[in-house]
């Protein structure tokens, strides 16, 4: 499996936890609640780079666009213990207005799949 650029992103990328379960509800407003599997939580990552230099920005969009929503990579996120497999679900370009810096932004989604 292929890993990430080493290009480190902004500092503090965005995370969220999403979780999913199956819920029975009853008529008296009682509700039982279990885990959906045992991968039910998901993390999801907002990563964004500014300043990255045109060979940077090729490197990591020529490495993200053909993987998108398809292909998983490894990467690791900051504080995390080691690499785990993620899936890039979006991402967005912006190519320099001026010969100097470009910015990319993805949404990594962690990827359970064996």
């Amino acid at each position: 499996m292929d890993t990430l650029p080493d290009i480190p992103p902004d500092f503090g990328p965005s995370r969220n936890t999403e979780a999913r379960i199956d819920e029975t509800r009853f008529g008296d407003g009682y509700a039982i609640r279990r885990p959906a599997g045992i991968n039910h939580l998901t993390d999801t990552r907002q990563v964004n780079w500014t300043l990255l230099t045109q060979a940077e920005f090729e490197e990591l969009h020529g490495f993200l666009r053909p993987r998108l929503k398809v292909t998983p990579f490894l990467w690791q996120p900051p504080w995390a213990a080691s690499a785990g497999k993620w899936l890039c679900t979006q991402l967005s370009a912006e190519e320099p207005t001026s010969a100097r810096f470009a910015r990319l932004s993805a949404t990594f989604v962690e990827d359970h799949n064996p």
